[in-house]
């Protein structure tokens, strides 16, 4: 089966996620998926230390990278929408081309030496070829793997994403022994050739048909964006205050490092037993996976000892690919398949914002209030599921397709 082939539902191959592992296509979408997110996850210390190199400022490199994230947010979902209306697999290959050619033109012109304010337009453009790309993807996958294969896909790719977020700046850190330029060169690389991954075939088909108004997506994907946005807020208060966390028992950037490589190790295992367990994406299962996940932070940040932090990064680590499966499947349900990129575009944007205001609240607020704040986030989330989406979704909570 090639990525152009018919979808198929190899549901009945077998247990766990080796039925994916065979399966060409899906292959070729985590491929492409993960070629996706590589620059992304590579950009914030590769920006910074090419700019550190040309003008010795760390300054330009983090107002870049800013302006492509706030870039990516704002634009993903209308760049969903475009990809529901247009169909989904061509437009996303010419946008993952145009995204590496930016990156290209980024380089350039911090090489030439060209004003501040040139280089953030640049980097607003990046971020906006960017916007809606891993929901466009997202939105193939059902069409690769077929609906009894789904939760497994998703959690295996949810493993294969924590690989890449602890890799890409490790890829970084190797690319600059060579030159600061090169590991720029790597993501413009990367952005190309994942476009060969994408899906084609009906799986990204174009529809010629309206998608509805912007916010009708809102209400039926509340409380599983809120679940994603409570994710993100909780594993940011420990990924970005991995530093000062360690501070409190006298460690440094090495025990830092292994609190976030527990974090990022027991995503990866919990991903992998989801995968191998044929569960059903359910109300009840999210709002566990929820408060285990509440409970996880609450021991990050009230630990008495350093044991007892990591035992709290990995409960709450256990919990990541699961949620992120549960949430992706159940909201794919509410979503009519014309509006799915423009859906999970929306599920994208409320995990990203939700690592922005953890992030940004260590700045402004003391270690122990930001964990607080991170584990109240993940209850609340948990208390929103249980009442909003405990039905099946019906006509009045699934918007049309004129």
């Amino acid at each position: 089966m090639t990525a152009k082939d018919p979808p198929a539902d190899t549901g009945a191959a077998g247990p766990g996620p080796w039925p994916l592992l065979r399966n060409t296509a899906c292959l070729q979408w985590y491929a492409g998926a993960q070629l996706t997110r590589l620059p992304i996850a590579m950009a914030p210390l590769a920006f910074t230390a090419l700019t550190a190199a040309v003008t010795g400022s760390y300054t330009t490199g983090a107002a870049m990278v800013s302006a492509i994230m706030i870039a990516e947010v704002v634009c993903a979902m209308p760049v969903g929408r475009l990809l529901d209306r247009f169909g989904i697999a061509r437009p996303l290959r010419v946008l993952l081309v145009f995204r590496g050619a930016a990156y290209l033109g980024l380089l350039a012109a911090s090489l030439g030496d060209m004003p501040p304010v040139v280089l953030i337009a640049l980097a607003v453009l990046v971020g906006a070829l960017g916007g809606g790309l891993l929901g466009g993807l997202r939105a193939l996958l059902t069409a690769v793997v077929g609906e009894s294969l789904l939760a497994r896909a998703v959690a295996v790719n949810a493993m294969l994403v924590e690989g890449v977020i602890v890799g890409g700046p490790l890829l970084v850190a190797l690319l600059t022994q060579i030159s600061a330029t090169t590991p720029i060169l790597i993501m413009a690389m990367a952005s190309a050739a994942a476009a060969l991954f994408v899906p084609g075939g009906q799986a990204g088909a174009r529809t010629g048909r309206r998608v509805g108004p912007a916010g009708a997506l809102v209400k039926p994907l509340f409380g599983w964006a809120f679940g994603v946005f409570a994710l993100g807020h909780l594993l940011s208060t420990i990924e970005v205050a991995a530093l000062p966390l360690a501070d409190r028992y006298g460690g440094g950037t090495g025990l830092a490092s292994i609190l976030v490589a527990t974090l990022c190790a027991a995503a990866i295992g919990g991903g992998a037993v989801y995968s191998l367990r044929d569960r059903r994406a359910t109300v009840g299962l999210a709002v566990v996976l929820l408060l285990v996940l509440a409970g996880g932070g609450l021991t990050v940040t009230l630990a008495p000892n350093l044991p007892v932090m990591l035992v709290g990064a990995a409960a709450a680590g256990l919990c990541t690919a699961p949620l992120s499966a549960v949430s992706s499947v159940a909201a794919e349900s509410r979503v009519p398949p014309t509006r799915r990129a423009e859906g999970f575009a929306l599920l994208n944007t409320a995990q990203g914002l939700g690592f922005g205001v953890g992030a940004s609240t260590l700045s402004v607020l003391p270690l122990s209030a930001v964990g607080l704040l991170g584990c109240a986030s993940a209850v609340l989330a948990a208390l929103v599921i249980a009442t909003t989406q405990g039905r099946e979704p019906d006509a009045a909570d699934t918007p049309e397709t004129p």
